[in-house]
């Protein structure tokens, strides 16, 4: 697949280079001082020890490739394992994770969604909806908690970020030796895969992303082989076996991250467009495909009631702010004001528009540097195989880097805590071998060897800061956590209620089919969650305490009555409609938190499920927040109507609504509560409502 115009390619080389020094390296910042000093003294180093440095390459290649690959694969997973065991301490470090492995428990019981236990307003989470079958959906397509299913099953979870460690580097090998081969230069090609491989043990970005149970390394994985597979189709080498693989990883990605399939469908398209493989391949591609998109139709009906709405899409027009603040592409609705509210508050007044579009970029393609190369300015040896050696495939790589990049600049979240840019993570695998192509040209002769020797050098000493602040950084995070499934092995608790506060460890534990109703995993609402302890009255309750310890809460059964926290509603089980609504602190409050209803107007509406844990005759109120900025709200409980709420008052305070009485099961009950309105002295429509209480 050489150049039939190599004058072309070497002028989109070169835009190409200038695009990503004005997109990455456009500040002082993305040139960090000491990484000139290791240049400049590793380059020295190479040039004195030059008659040793020329070794270099024959050095590398000694070994056979089976081999080679082969030890740096069990590296790669040495390496994400001590990140694992030390910096996270063998769980989930991200809320993300925990939604993923939530996900893979329930794939691995042969369902998409859980069942929660009674009453199920216990169990809500972030990332996690209930769909139209009453079932918890976590919002995350299904193809890496597929993935992470069988580990599941296995009862070593975790132990699937080291394995797709080893799956990365595999992929890598494959994809250098495919993009060598189309481009006419094995041997080269082979020391460019095996000198990108090296680079990449040193990545911090790999180490972290194969370590946390994010989805980016596995389609990272899979963009890789499935680049690898249509750059030898378009070879002529169509055989159904390699199109259906081709198909499957394509699919799967899609399968996984949505906007990361396109991209890569796009990017494959592209390449047998040029090099058409024929009708026969494009068949088993798609035959490849057809079941990992049919398992995403499969996940989203389930979860929403539609084939095609995502479930993302789905969970964050009941969690956030606008409606619509989660899609792709610009305007004032885009940006979501309760996930990101720091993000947002900088967009300014117009929203998410091209300028912050450009800034987003900006900081993800400046991170990608640091992330996978230690110092920024070594991304630029990847656009030398296009410069120098006018190479059309490499330019096919370069082409799904800026891709990818361009296409996150219509998600108005930038870098992620721990991760940088882990949504440009899936091509990490091209731009290690892309730059790895860089310092192999062919052009430098025998300056090969000083150029590897000065690559890894320069990589190398670029990592060690943000080794040593990321997983430093991920340690701290991770001192005051617990994981809850292996806290009550440890403390031998066989049966109870344990409450923790934090998300991720509750998503990542919870396991309603293992735990059959003796052990229950639940958010604490700081009310001690008296409708589930009046539901199992029988279950001691504790608390989960950092390191894996736990604490024994005291507690007399709950006296008869109803407690709910409506804030426990959210954002799983709470439907709006005309307004926004979120868990907020409030000081008098029964569980120490409210639930906002903002962003209302006369007619909007927001209905909350909950379940009560006993049968009675019971006197109803509404406790809510009364102040001057709060509306008017009509309120119905089971359909029929409740006292209307008149939230005005000068000072802020709490208020028990008045009480009717009613009859109510222990079973699924429906308040609603519609803005009529507010007093003239009011500011707002706001309401913060507090607790729905029945006393005998």
């Amino acid at each position: 697949m050489s150049a039939t115009r190599p004058g072309l390619v070497r002028a989109l080389g070169a835009v190409a280079a200038l695009g990503w020094v004005s997109l990455a390296l456009y500040q002082p910042a993305g040139w960090p001082r000491a990484g000139f000093m290791a240049l400049g003294i590793s380059l020295a180093v190479a040039l004195l020890l030059r008659p040793v440095a020329k070794h270099v390459p024959r050095v590398l290649l000694a070994p056979p490739r089976v081999a080679f690959v082969g030890v740096c694969a069990i590296a790669a997973a040495g390496i994400s394992w001590w990140v694992l065991r030390h910096a996270m301490r063998d769980q989930p470090l991200s809320i993300d994770a925990g939604i993923y492995l939530l996900q893979a428990r329930a794939i691995a019981h042969g369902h998409f969604g859980i069942a929660a236990p009674h009453p199920v307003q216990a169990f809500g989470d972030r990332f996690l909806v209930e769909g139209p079958d009453g079932l918890l959906y976590g919002i995350f397509p299904p193809g890496w908690p597929l993935a992470i299913a069988p580990f599941v099953v296995l009862g070593v979870p975790t132990l699937s970020g080291p394995v797709i460690a080893v799956a990365l580097v595999v992929a890598q090998a494959t994809l250098g030796r495919a993009v060598g081969r189309a481009a006419g230069d094995e041997d080269g090609g082979e020391l460019a895969t095996r000198v990108s491989i090296l680079i990449s043990l040193a990545s911090i970005g790999r180490a972290l992303e194969t370590a946390d149970l994010l989805s980016h390394a596995f389609v990272a994985v899979l963009a890789a082989f499935a680049m690898a597979g249509a750059l030898d189709l378009a070879g002529g080498a169509t055989t159904p076996r390699r199109a259906v693989v081709v198909g499957l990883c394509v699919g799967w990605v899609l399968a996984s991250r949505l906007l990361d399939g396109l991209v890569l469908a796009a990017a494959v398209a592209g390449v047998l467009a040029w090099r058409r493989p024929g009708a026969r391949a494009l068949f088993w591609m798609g035959a490849g495909a057809t079941p990992l998109l049919l398992l995403l139709a499969l996940e989203q009906h389930a979860a929403t009631g539609s084939w095609l709405t995502p479930t993302q899409t789905q969970y964050f027009l009941r969690s956030d702010w606008p409606p619509t603040c989660h899609r792709l592409g610009f305007g004032a609705d885009v940006g979501c004001t309760v996930e990101h509210p720091g993000p947002v508050s900088r967009l300014g007044g117009d929203g998410y528009q091209l300028l912050e579009g450009l800034g987003v970029t900006r900081e993800r393609a400046g991170s990608l540097g640091e992330d996978l190369l230690g110092w920024p300015p070594l991304m630029l040896l990847a656009f030398v195989p296009l410069v120098v050696g006018a190479s059309a495939v490499d330019g096919v790589a370069v082409a799904l880097v800026f891709a990818l990049t361009l296409a996150y600049g219509l998600f108005y979240y930038g870098n992620a805590m721990f991760f940088g840019a882990r949504h440009l993570f899936p091509v990490a695998a091209f731009v290690w071998l892309l730059v790895a192509r860089g310092a192999v040209c062919t052009r430098l002769g025998a300056l090969r060897g000083a150029g590897v020797l000065v690559l890894l050098a320069v990589a190398v000493w670029g990592v060690r800061e943000p080794w040593k602040t990321r997983t430093a950084g991920a340690a701290d995070f991770q001192q005051a956590r617990s994981d809850l499934r292996r806290t009550m092995e440890l403390e031998g608790i066989d049966r109870g209620i344990l409450k923790t506060h934090d998300l991720t460890s509750f998503a990542s534990s919870f396991d309603p089919w293992r735990d059959d109703g003796r052990r229950i995993m639940a958010l604490d609402d700081s009310s001690a969650l008296v409708e589930l302890r009046r539901a199992h009255p029988d279950l001691p309750l504790f608390l989960s305490l950092p390191d894996d310890r736990v604490g024994r809460m005291y507690v007399t059964r709950p006296p008869p009555g109803i407690l709910v926290e409506l804030e426990r509603s959210w954002p799983t089980f709470v439907r709006p409609s005309g307004l926004g609504s979120k868990q907020d602190t409030q000081t008098g409050a029964s569980g120490g938190s409210v639930l906002l209803l903002s962003h209302a107007s006369p007619g909007a509406s927001l209905s909350i499920p909950f379940e009560t844990a006993v049968a009675g005759e019971y006197a109803v109120r509404v406790d809510a927040v009364t102040g001057p900025s709060q509306g008017d709200y009509a309120l119905e409980l089971d359909g029929a109507a409740l006292p209307d709420w008149h939230g005005y008052a000068a000072e802020v305070g709490v208020v028990h609504g008045p009480a009717v009485r009613r009859s109510m099961d222990a079973t699924r009950h429906v308040l609603v509560a519609r803005c009529i309105g507010r007093d003239p002295a009011s500011s707002g429509y706001d309401a913060r409502l507090d607790a729905l209480v029945g006393e005998p």
